[in-house]
């Protein structure tokens, strides 16, 4: 059984990497209509964190009780220049009113918490404008290319985030304050609409960079994936060397549910991609970043 649900998988998995050349059908034109998109235009910025600034945050979480561990800020390290094509990227998070049209036209299931709950029958997260949660690795990329799109690289994810100065936070250096830069701690207890929090966009006025819900990137989860290349500039790195089902991915951003520690964008985190729940939704960019064989 084991060897016939991981065939299974990886016949998915294949269809899913294949790059799909059909024109949209009117339901994913009809959808793509409703994202307001931004321009990145090309350049270089700088991804991740110098040494100190990762003990800086690493000391800075152990006075919050955060949970988290050295290792998660070493991951960060080296900081580097990254080299990126002109893209676009979606404003907001898919909402839930996006991902409904996306279920309906595909009979794709609809999203499901970690105990396989139906996320929709609740309603704190039902709303139409609220994030979609509860989605997978592959039912985000799946959306993403029913539009024509992709979900971010980790690179391009953090150029949205940072800008090209490495603002610790999408709107700044300054610490969030809660119900005012994001939605994050469990002041609402659930994702609030996108684009809620005006004074928490980034330099390009994306919002919810930080906080309402972790968002998919396409990497996998490398935590020593920015020590291994030694070039002096990386030109659009993407991490999906393997892009097998058993591999973590890499979510970003932090949720509503946890504290200010996990909302610093240079902050990389795994989640395995079959797996799905209330605090991690998604955003698409265009065009669809280019795999290394």
């Amino acid at each position: 059984m084991r060897c016939l649900f991981l065939t299974i998988l990886l016949i998915l998995f294949s269809a899913w990497s294949t790059i799909a050349t059909a024109e949209l059908s009117p339901a994913a034109e009809k959808t793509l209509a409703t994202i307001e998109w931004v321009t990145i235009p090309a350049g270089e910025f700088l991804m991740g964190s110098t040494p100190e600034q990762a003990k800086t945050a690493y000391n800075d979480a152990k006075l919050r009780s955060s949970l988290l561990e050295k290792y998660t800020f070493d991951a960060e390290v080296p900081q580097h220049k990254v080299n990126l094509s002109e893209y676009q990227i979606s404003r907001y998070e898919i909402t839930n009113a996006q991902y409904r049209a996306f279920v309906e036209a595909t009979n794709r299931p609809p999203p499901r918490g970690q105990q396989g709950e139906e996320i929709w029958k609740d309603e704190h997260f039902n709303a139409d404008t609220q994030p979609v949660v509860g989605v997978t690795w592959f039912d985000a990329q799946a959306f993403s290319e029913w539009i024509g799109g992709s979900l971010p690289t980790e690179a391009q994810w953090e150029r949205a985030a940072r800008g090209t100065k490495g603002r610790t936070y999408p709107w700044g250096n300054v610490p969030p304050k809660a119900r005012h830069h994001a939605n994050f701690a469990r002041r609402y207890n659930h994702p609030t609409p996108v684009g809620h929090f005006l004074n928490g966009t980034s330099p390009d006025s994306i919002a919810d960079l930080a906080g309402n819900v972790w968002e998919w990137c396409l990497d996998e989860y490398n935590p020593t994936f920015y020590q291994q290349n030694k070039k002096r500039v990386q030109r659009n790195p993407l991490n999906l060397r393997f892009r097998d089902v058993l591999r973590p991915r890499v979510i970003r951003g932090g949720a509503w549910d946890v504290g200010s520690t996990f909302l610093r964008s240079a902050l990389r985190s795994p989640f395995y991609p079959l797996d799905s729940t209330r605090t991690i939704g998604f955003r698409v960019v265009r065009p669809r970043p280019v795999f290394k064989k």
